[in-house]
């Protein structure tokens, strides 16, 4: 198999027409792994994420018969860096795993496998994985337990006793008639008289978003949600509400979402959302918020079976509940499907590839710069090792452990690194500034002066370039010279002050001529 990395969203855009027909073709994709949602996730995340993609040959116009998104997560913590790899859809996605042609999955998945083992990491995270015990078998086998240690992540909600690890369904029938036959006789008839009341529009309704009122019912839904789980999640709620909010956008705005919303008179009262896929005709219900003051027929009953209910007219063949079982959602006459949540660590908690992937390259210098403007100054200067460890002239790193290093008097390491910086930027003046500045701390005084010289070359104006000449100047013994320059600095002229740095400059470089012919 050839496989190659997709990472940015025009190369994705490229793929829709391909991407669509492997994911028509495999029975086990889910609205997670589609194109629309995926591209719209994707281009709202930080940090960076890829898709390997799988062909039968190298061949340009080969169509691809395999996708597998991932993404990186890389943190400075407890003094090391640990990179985490993860499902793309992770923090949003009910559902992970892949897609793939059934045919070719014996060959696909065990070259996805080998390929994930190759790259830099320090734990794979298979977190809500949705994918039969065969591909997961043949996933895992690429990682035998004798070198890697398996965590089994603990699905179960430690103050509600909700198993997260279990995702109740409805497989739809033709009819609502029949699905209602499905169900209990009091859940029923306890459905049948909910609908009723918001049919006959009398003082309860239901209204269903449209482009032009989705921003506010997404709004009336967030806030609810909100309200309730405030409590319970503290201020994780506000990322979890801008992340859902910026999500669902992207997803009505393609399509994937139904959002009712339940009112009685003006007041609403309750809302859902509810993610379409038209290709595997399911509705999978994502998130629901109410009015917990409202004390009136049970909107969150209401909206659910609104929802199947329209499900069924549309055609489509399953309800979905996605993760948690909760007991209401078996009331709608559900079956269950449970999902995987596994680690994988190297058994030496080391990364695999011995180093940070460079996509996680951002990521780092950012951590390590804000450690190193919070004091922290060893884990920010192993941050900017391990950048420079994969990319040797990665010039902001080079810098910024440049200064860490001369703040902690390393004058001779700082100066290596400014060197090299001012080989990498040889246009950048602060490069030259801050090789002068370790230069003089060294007391090199005349190779000080060479680099303030280039600083003033590149920032004729700056006063930082004429004070650091003058300094090392006087260090050197050559008073008259900085005279000279001042006069030369003030001194009437009709040129800009280019020129007159220009005669400055010449001042030491005639000087120095002189003393080399004295000296020949």
């Amino acid at each position: 198999m050839h496989i190659d990395i997709i990472e940015t969203l025009p190369s994705l855009a490229k793929l829709e027409d391909n991407w669509n027909a492997v994911y028509d073709a495999d029975d086990e994709a889910q609205i997670f792994l589609s194109w629309k949602w995926l591209k719209g996730w994707l281009s709202c995340i930080p940090g960076p994420w890829f898709i390997l993609a799988a062909k039968a040959g190298d061949a340009a116009d080969l169509p691809y018969v395999a996708f597998f998104p991932l993404r990186l997560q890389t943190k400075i913590e407890k003094s090391d860096i640990v990179c985490d790899m993860r499902m793309a859809g992770n923090f949003a996605a009910d559902y992970t795993g892949l897609i793939c042609r059934p045919e070719m999955e014996n060959k696909v998945i065990p070259a996805f496998a080998r390929y994930v083992r190759q790259m830099n990491w320090t734990r794979l995270n298979l977190d809500n994985l949705r994918m039969s015990e065969r591909r997961v078998r043949l996933l895992l086998a690429c990682f035998p337990k004798a070198g890697f240690r398996y965590t089994e992540l603990n699905r179960i909600n430690k103050v509600d006793g909700i198993d997260n690890g279990l995702c109740p369904y409805v497989t739809l029938p033709k009819s609502w008639d029949a699905y209602l036959e499905s169900l209990s006789p009091n859940t029923r008839q306890k459905i049948r008289r909910l609908l009723k009341q918001v049919d006959a529009k009398g003082e309860y309704r239901i209204t269903v978003a449209t482009p032009e009122t989705f921003a506010q019912d997404l709004k009336t839904l967030l806030g609810f949600w909100e309200t309730k789980w405030r409590p319970r999640k503290g201020d994780r709620v506000d990322s979890l509400v801008q992340s859902n909010g910026v999500m669902l956008t992207r997803s009505f705005e393609s399509g994937l979402v139904y959002l009712p919303t339940f009112w009685h008179g003006d007041r609403a009262v309750a809302a859902l959302a509810t993610l379409v896929d038209p290709r595997k005709r399911t509705f999978s219900f994502y998130m629901t918020g109410r009015d917990e003051t409202f004390d009136g027929p049970p909107p969150g009953v209401i909206l659910h079976a609104f929802s199947i209910r329209h499900a069924i007219e549309l055609g489509y063949a399953e309800y979905d509940f996605l993760r948690g079982n909760e007991p209401y959602k078996y009331s709608f006459g559900c079956a269950e499907r449970k999902i995987l949540g596994t680690v994988l660590e190297s058994r030496n908690g080391r990364d695999l590839g011995g180093g940070i992937d460079r996509r996680s390259i951002p990521d780092v210098l950012q951590q390590a710069t804000e450690l190193h403007r919070k004091g922290k100054a060893a884990d920010a200067e192993m941050g900017y090792r391990r950048i420079l460890d994969v990319q040797p002239k990665h010039a902001d790193a080079l810098h910024r452990l440049g200064q860490l290093l001369a703040a902690r008097s390393d004058f001779t390491a700082a100066k290596r690194l400014f060197r090299t910086l001012t080989t990498v930027r040889p246009d950048a003046a602060k490069a030259w500034q801050c090789l002068g500045q370790v230069c003089e701390s060294l007391g090199q005084h005349e190779e000080a002066l060479r680099q303030h010289l280039e600083f003033m070359r590149l920032q004729p104006d700056s006063p930082d370039g004429f004070v650091a000449v003058a300094r090392c100047m006087s260090k050197l013994g050559r008073l008259a010279e900085v005279n000279a320059a001042l006069l030369a600095a003030i001194e009437p002229a009709s040129g800009p002050s280019v020129r007159k740095w220009r005669d400055w400059r010449s001042i030491p470089n005639r000087q120095a001529a002189r003393e080399n012919s004295i000296s020949a």
